[in-house]
């Protein structure tokens, strides 16, 4: 992994963590630079946002409640290959938390999802109280 690749693993990985529990108007303010696409959706009367942030290989999908503050982020990888050194940058940079199955920073948890048709890294908030997500 060359030095170029870890900055950007770590550019994105951090903008997605200081992105949690943020408003939306601070969130796109993070992105200016940065191609975004804002989606509204209304689904059982619940409203909520999206918004997806382009990097050079990779998308930020961030989630935002009725209230507009994000809840949680996923970074979408372009190549599932690639998921091997976010592992590893994060692996060498955060603890690992075997009881939550992720990383931990500050007030977020870095997750690995997977379902049938995509990876990616989940970051959701860590309630303190609780020392669980959401």
């Amino acid at each position: 992994m060359t030095q170029k690749n870890n900055r950007n693993y770590a550019e994105q990985i951090t903008l997605g963590c200081l992105a949690i529990n943020k408003p939306l108007s601070f969130v796109k303010t993070i992105f200016l630079n940065r191609e975004q696409n804002e989606k509204h959706y209304i689904f059982n009367a619940q409203k909520e946002t999206s918004l997806e942030i382009r990097f050079e290989s990779s998308t930020l999908t961030c989630l935002f409640d009725s209230n507009k503050i994000c809840k949680g982020a996923f970074l979408f990888l372009d190549d599932t290959m690639e998921l091997i050194h976010y592992i590893d940058y994060c692996s060498k940079t955060y603890p690992c938390d075997r009881l939550l199955e992720g990383w931990i920073t500050q007030n977020t948890i870095i997750q690995i999802n997977i379902d049938t048709k995509e990876c990616s890294l989940l970051i959701a908030p860590i309630r303190q109280n609780k020392h669980s997500i959401f």
